[in-house]
């Protein structure tokens, strides 16, 4: 991940957590881990108990890391630390509803840690769906519309299908 420098002090600056490319780092990233943590499980080296503990651990570190309590990240204050959970509301609470979580929609804290619970557990429906043990992650056509997807919504970016660029 690049960072930028502040070209007065040349000192490096943390990446941007509210900035697409950033976000999209860190959504690869996740789900490059959950897939190695999957086969890890596969081949004994891993117990499930292990995996809902790294999983946990994986959603605890994304709510910090977007709400912006993160410091290897910067953030935009007035986006990530006060308008975040009610634009998550608006682009993800309907799908969670539908997915048959019940939600307290006036809980921030409690309503972000569902949202990035349902991420995570995302992560292993698209590993599933996009056959990453046969064709793998990189240039995996799913993949790449669910981590697009997702850091579009973790970046407050809009989403509809024309917003979204499948890579090719």
């Amino acid at each position: 991940m690049t960072r930028p420098v502040r070209y007065a002090s040349q000192r490096e600056l943390a990446p941007n957590i509210s900035a697409l490319p950033v976000a999209r780092d860190v959504v690869t990233q996740a789900v490059v881990n959950s897939f190695d943590r999957a086969q890890k499980v596969a081949a004994g080296e891993m117990t499930f108990e292990q995996l809902e503990e790294a999983n946990l651990k994986l959603v605890l570190w994304l709510e910090d890391t977007f709400c912006a309590r993160n410091p290897h990240f910067s953030a935009e204050t007035e986006f990530n630390r006060v308008n975040f959970a009610r634009y998550l509301r608006a682009s993800v609470g309907e799908e969670l509803a539908l997915a048959g979580h019940r939600l307290d929609m006036a809980d921030d804290e409690a309503f972000v840690f569902a949202v990035f619970a349902y991420f995570v557990s995302e992560i292993f429906e698209v590993l599933k769906t996009a056959d990453v043990a046969h064709l793998g992650l990189v240039g995996n056509h799913e993949i790449a519309h669910f981590v697009e997807r997702w850091a579009m919504r973790f970046t407050g970016a809009p989403i509809t299908k024309r917003d979204i660029k499948v890579l090719e």
